[in-house]
C-alpha cells in the first residue's frame, strides 16, 4: 500500500467501494413483471408487412448500391480522364505544330517553289504563309532584286 501512496497517491486515495446497486426491491417483483412482458410479446399479433415492399426492398437496396457505386467510382475517374484526354490532345496539337514548323525550316527554295507550281498536290499555301516563308528565308536585297527582274 506504501508503494502505491508513493507511485499515484490521487489513485490510492479513491475509495473502493462497487458504483452500482441494483434498485431496491428489484428481484422481488421480477418474476411478474418478466411474466408479463412474455405475455404480451405472444399476445401482439405480428404485423406482415406489405408484400409489396417486402419485393421492393432488395430492388430499391441494389439501385441505392448501384448509385453509390456510380458516384464514388464511375463519375470521378470519367471526369478526370476526360481532362486528362483533353491535356493529351493539346500537348498532341503541340507536337505536330512543331513537327510542320521543323517541315517548314527544313524545305529549300526549289522545293517550295515546285510545291507552289503543283496544282495536283493537296497543299495549299495562302497569302499569309508565303510572305511569312519568303520573310524567313530570304533577305530584303534578295527580295528587291527578284521583283525588279
Amino acid at each position: 500500500m506504501d508503494e502505491l501512496n508513493n507511485i499515484a497517491p490521487k489513485l490510492s486515495k479513491i475509495k473502493k467501494d462497487n458504483p452500482f446497486k441494483v434498485p431496491d426491491n428489484y428481484f422481488d417483483d421480477f418474476s411478474a413483471r418478466l411474466q408479463m412482458k412474455i405475455d404480451a410479446e405472444n399476445a401482439e399479433p405480428k404485423k406482415k408487412e406489405n408484400k409489396i415492399i417486402q419485393l421492393i426492398k432488395p430492388a430499391l437496396g441494389l439501385a441505392a448500391g448501384f448509385a453509390l457505386i456510380f458516384m464514388l467510382a464511375y463519375w470521378p475517374l470519367n471526369t478526370f480522364t476526360k481532362k486528362q484526354m483533353a491535356k493529351n490532345n493539346d500537348t498532341e496539337l503541340e507536337t505536330n505544330e512543331m513537327l510542320y514548323a521543323s517541315m517548314v525550316e527544313g524545305i529549300d527554295l526549289n522545293s517550295f517553289y515546285v510545291l507552289l507550281d503543283d496544282q495536283n498536290g493537296e497543299v495549299h499555301f495562302d497569302d499569309d504563309d508565303l510572305v511569312d516563308f519568303v520573310n524567313t528565308y530570304s533577305s530584303d536585297y534578295e527580295i528587291f532584286s527578284e521583283t525588279n527582274n
